[in-house]
């Protein structure tokens, strides 16, 4: 492929990372406070949007490998998603009235994540066609999440622009609900115009019982540990996202400040995609992803610590010291996924080898089956946990209680370093690195 070619591929995940974000960030303190749905109302149903999301994730993955189409394996899954994305969008960002339904919200978190669902998977599957060597593979999708962070740092500039205009929150999330529906259909298409696809006669078209196929990968130890890692990482992402606008209101006291920090955040971690994509191909995918994990672990410990030295500062020395600990800590966050999904592209290749045909869409509709599992619980359980135990409630920001203010602290900052130690622990134990790829890879090649 050439670099037009690639930046098309890439942009597909621009879009819906877009609207993903600002889901955990924005669109849950939205409905529970602004929208008046309540926090552990708004948690429980994400949640079970997020169950109903995770059940289509297998069918989706074995689709894509049984059910080819004149265009190729990938790019019909790829058009079908872009009008229920479309749709979903402008049903979530853009509510019709200021007082929606628990359906209304549960029925718009299922068609976004069903859109979700159809693109993510296509795209990852897609990946292992588009990039077939390890180091090609890496570099492309490090590319892709390149292209995620943009989306992100997109949607969190909106906000920053908007609140110096209108500090409300539903107008930020209406103009980030405007800029997403705007780029879906022009990314889909120029993506499905430029990108080449497969078209094999290995791919056969043919009835298999989906669950049977998804089944057959739990008993892979080397899947699973990554898997394991990727949903427990995940989980981290989704947790500090969930909380980080209520911790900058309620513990740090700092909500001014909060859109242009996070902003800060995303520019961050595009730096440090270089670092971990250099890294990866100096010794390997599944080390530097681990290292990833441990540089977020010291930067959380440091902000455990250093939280109970600043939390009395004034107001200046104190957004120096959260301002420093968010960019330190975006560093971390645009490592270890790319390479984890490049890391599952390698193992697809040695599970579509063993299988004598090409299953990537099933492994890597396995791979977010379990890191929507970690995505869901991390907005559900804080919320929950929050709500129900320390009492918290949203509409009273810093008039909460001590011990409320200090569980969101503790959930925020250790919570994370317990997962970020074992996610490391898995994947530094990987055992699948270049030259064993290298090896499937030209079986792979001598039987085409």
């Amino acid at each position: 492929m050439n670099l037009f070619q690639r930046l098309s591929y890439t942009a597909l995940n621009f879009p819906t990372s877009a609207a993903g974000m600002p889901i955990w960030i924005f669109i849950l303190p939205y409905y529970a406070g602004d929208l008046g749905l309540g926090l552990s109302l708004v948690g429980i149903l994400f949640f079970l949007g997020r169950l109903t999301d995770i059940a289509t994730d297998p069918f989706m993955g074995v689709l894509i490998d049984r059910y080819p189409s004149r265009w190729g394996k990938h790019k019909h899954w790829i058009f079908i998603s872009a009008p229920i994305f479309m749709v979903a969008t402008y049903l979530i960002f853009l509510p019709p009235n200021s007082n929606p339904s628990s359906l209304y919200f549960f029925l718009s978190l299922f068609l976004v994540y069903l859109s979700f669902t159809l693109s993510s998977i296509t795209q990852l599957s897609w990946s292992t066609y588009l990039a077939p060597d390890y180091d090609d593979r890496t570099r492309l999708l490090t590319l892709r999440e390149l292209m995620a962070l943009l989306g992100m740092f997109c949607v969190i500039a909106i906000p920053a622009i908007v609140e110096l205009y209108d500090t409300s929150l539903s107008a930020k999330v209406s103009a980030i609900g405007i800029f997403v529906l705007i780029s879906i259909p022009i990314i889909t298409l120029n993506g499905l115009y430029q990108v080449p696809d497969i078209k094999s006669s290995k791919v056969e078209a043919k009835i298999e019982n989906p669950l049977k196929t998804f089944r057959s990968l739990f008993s892979n130890t080397m899947l699973n540990k990554i898997v394991l890692a990727a949903g427990l990482i995940g989980f981290c992402m989704s947790l500090n996202g969930a909380l980080y606008l209520i911790w900058m209101d309620v513990v740090m006291e700092l909500p001014e400040y909060s859109s242009r920090l996070m902003l800060m955040y995303y520019l961050v971690s595009v730096l440090g995609l270089g670092l971990w994509r250099y890294l990866s191909i100096k010794t390997s995918k599944h080390f530097a992803a681990g290292v990833a994990c441990f540089y977020a672990i010291i930067i959380l410990l440091i902000g455990f610590i250093g939280f109970f030295i600043v939390k009395d500062l004034d107001t200046d020395l104190k957004l120096i010291a959260v301002g420093s600990f968010i960019i330190l800590y975006g560093f971390s966050f645009s490592g270890p996924m790319p390479l984890i999904n490049a890391i599952i592209a390698d193992i697809s290749d040695k599970l579509s080898l063993d299988n004598n045909e090409n299953i990537s869409g099933t492994v890597f509709s396995y791979l977010t089956t379990i890191t929507k599992v970690g995505f869901g619980l991390a907005a559900v359980i804080p919320y929950l946990v929050l709500e129900l135990i320390w009492g918290f409630d949203i509409n009273l920001g810093v008039e909460n209680t001590e011990s409320s203010k200090m569980a969101i602290f503790y959930i925020y900052t250790f919570v994370p370093i317990v997962c970020y130690t074992i996610a490391a622990y898995m994947l530094f134990s990987h055992s699948l690195g270049r030259d064993e790829h290298e090896k499937i890879k030209s079986v792979i090649e001598g039987d085409s």
